[in-house]
């Protein structure tokens, strides 16, 4: 194996793909609390900034 193919394959396993990221969100939420709960999971390390944020907006009991 070529060094170029061998540098290929390191670089090819260090790349890593977006992941999808599940935001729970409130209908009171406004868009600068759905963007600090963003911020917050790529500040704790459990998201990056080009992960895919999926809103996923709940109800409490007794909303239509």
């Amino acid at each position: 194996m070529s060094r170029a193919n061998r540098l290929h394959e390191v670089e090819q396993k260090c790349i890593r793909k977006p992941r999808i990221q599940l935001l729970w969100v409130d209908a009171r939420d406004t868009p600068a609390d759905i963007e600090a709960k963003r911020q917050r999971l790529i500040a704790g390390g459990r998201a990056r900034p080009d992960d895919e944020f999926v809103y996923v907006r709940w109800k409490q009991r007794g909303e239509s």
